[in-house]
């Protein structure tokens, strides 16, 4: 069966309206790319995140970091809550490949046209070494340099690709999604956008708009990765938008991506790596210009309406990560298996 996504399937998530794409690319400006490395025992990759279609030198943004709970790495998080600023393209990618792309970035960041050279990159990881030999698994410069250099606007790949390719999501297959709302406000209509790198979750706990997905789809349905966790996992999100938002404001947003795994079922386990960042591309500030910026402030009593659409997006790209992602087969015969979809659509008929 062709992989679909949650609104192909006839799930809707919330009563909000997606952009065009439903996707974080829905954000004018913001592009995505991948570099997927699936091979000899391999599953693993990079995806990245670029604003402003990657014109970043000389342009800070506003943005803020929450970390939900932190056994894991989030390079570049001490710049942000220093400076409340966005310089570079935001990478995910597995635990064990952090240190190696984080050199990689620092050196894209000299080597690519339109990025800002800097040393503090944001690199973000959560754990693939169920499926990927952690002694074979590799990145080279130019593997990163082509994920950013190749990212586009429009339609994102979702499932098995980059940073996503090894990650299991409530004990069935997950990886990268993304979902975008449409927020009409008092003071003018705004995007926004989530893209996740979903590694998480007990099968048990999978709730899906109150139905629960994960105990009518046991292990003696479709079996479990393993016979006893080999860790709790983590969740990566990058929340983007257009509405003209302070750092405090973008953490404000970010922390409600908590409540979006919580309400799909997820605990937020002690060994779990779960780090959300938001950015906001309707301020902007000029690096090194001697003149007073001058920024707008999104009114606080009016975040509500961003605060629901940040929940329903990254809920919808949880699922879409899930729901895209095909069932893979990685090292020592280790079999993950994908969410089965005429199952899933059965049951969310009822």
């Amino acid at each position: 069966m062709t992989r679909k996504r949650a609104r192909e399937c006839g799930v809707l998530i919330g009563t909000g309206i997606p952009g065009a794409y439903n996707a974080i690319t829905d954000v004018k400006g913001v592009r995505v790319g991948h570099k997927t490395i699936n091979k000899e025992d391999v599953c693993s990759g990079v995806t990245v995140i670029v604003p402003n279609d990657g014109h970043l030198e000389g342009q800070h943004f506003p943005a803020g970091f929450f970390s939900f709970n932190g056994t894991g790495e989030f390079t570049g998080s001490h710049w942000i809550e220093e400076t409340g600023t966005l310089v570079t393209p935001i990478v995910f990618t597995g635990s064990h490949l952090l240190g190696l792309a984080h050199h990689h970035l620092a050196r894209a960041t000299r080597k690519i046209e339109g990025l800002e050279p800097f040393s503090n990159g944001i690199v973000a990881e959560t754990w693939d070494g169920w499926l990927s030999d952690l002694e074979k698994t590799q990145i080279q410069y130019e593997d990163l340099e082509e994920a950013i250099v190749e990212a586009r606007t429009g339609h994102v790949e979702e499932g098995n690709v980059g940073g996503g390719t090894g990650m299991i999501c409530f004990e069935f297959k997950g990886g990268i999604g993304t979902s975008s709302r449409i927020v009409e406000t008092e003071c003018g209509t705004f995007t926004i956008g989530a893209l996740v790198q979903t590694n998480f979750g007990r099968r048990q706990d999978f709730n899906v708009n109150g139905i629960p997905v994960g105990q009518l789809i046991s292990e003696n349905e479709v079996p479990l990765p393993w016979v006893t966790p080999e860790n709790d996992g983590s969740f990566l999100v990058t929340i983007a938008t257009d509405a003209p938002l302070l750092p405090t404001q973008c953490k404000r947003i970010s922390k409600r991506a908590s409540l979006a795994m919580a309400q799909l079922g997820a605990i937020g386990e002690e060994g779990s790596g779960d780090f959300f960042l938001t950015f906001s591309t309707g301020n902007c500030y000029s690096y090194g210009d001697e003149q007073m910026s001058t920024v707008k402030m999104f009114p606080s009593e009016q975040l509500d309406a961003l605060f629901e659409a940040a929940i329903e997006g990254v809920k919808e790209a949880i699922l879409n990560s899930m729901l895209m992602a095909e069932t893979i087969q990685g090292q020592k015969n280790r079999t993950v298996h994908a969410l089965p979809l005429d199952r899933f659509v059965e049951i969310m008929s009822r």
